[in-house]
């Protein structure tokens, strides 16, 4: 059984920053054994471990209890493949698909943040590419109309970067550039958001033949971030 902490988001901001490559292998595992035990599990075992409370006495709460307990493990597995070194996105699948459903089931505001994963996860899989664009297509477009304070804007990034990188291999450039602009825009107007270094990982990729690949070197980006400079500075 994983410490409590495991399903914090101290834990997977940890997981990211602090945590070696070994490491972060071990804490997969331990999530995934995790996810086993409960799923398939007795109702005896759920207590023992903690996942059902003493009021969960019908067959309706204890479904319930255990359905938003593996709702949260699979996000933070989903998180924690995300940002392995290397990234392991494309093992997530299943596990971002069942949070989706979940959350249709739960019906509410829409949280697109699972989505811009999955698609991330199966744009390079073989007959999961047209998926992919339909799903970053939708998403964003709900993103745009109706915001989305979960999501973040380190995986706005990311997430458009691989849109752009998808619809360049469709052979759909025009709306590429857009997706890449839009990247450009948003470091232009945040240049002391994000450090240089983190920034290129974010967005960048040695196969990318836009410009996010050199996005350090961007006239744009070069002048916001030569501002941003001299403001630290106290030159303006």
């Amino acid at each position: 059984m994983p410490p409590k902490h495991f399903l914090t988001s101290n834990f997977r901001v940890a997981f990211e920053e602090y945590f070696n490559a070994e490491q972060q292998k071990s804490a997969v595992e331990t999530l995934r054994g995790h996810i086993a035990e409960v799923r398939d599990g007795s109702e005896d075992q759920r207590r023992e471990l903690g996942v059902l409370k003493p009021q969960d006495t019908t067959q309706e709460q204890i479904d319930q209890r255990v359905a938003a307990y593996l709702d949260k493990c699979y996000w933070q597995l989903s998180q924690f493949y995300r940002y392995s070194v290397p990234c392991r996105i494309t093992e997530a699948e299943p596990y971002l698909r069942e949070v989706i459903r979940y959350a249709q089931t739960k019906g509410g505001k829409r949280d697109v943040a699972p989505e811009l994963y999955l698609a991330v996860s199966i744009q390079n899989m073989p007959g999961k590419e047209e998926e992919a664009l339909t799903l970053f297509s939708e998403a964003f477009n709900d993103f745009e109309a109706n915001g989305a304070p979960l999501l973040g804007p380190r995986s706005e990034l990311w997430a458009r970067a691989h849109w752009s990188r998808l619809l360049r291999r469709f052979e759909r450039v025009q709306e590429a550039q857009v997706q890449e602009q839009t990247i450009v825009d948003w470091i232009v107007e945040h240049p002391m958001v994000l450090p240089p270094p983190k920034l290129k990982a974010l967005v960048s990729d040695d196969a990318d033949s836009g410009v996010l690949n050199n996005i350090l070197d961007h006239p744009e980006v070069l002048a916001a971030f030569e501002a941003a400079e001299e403001k630290r500075a106290g030159r303006v």
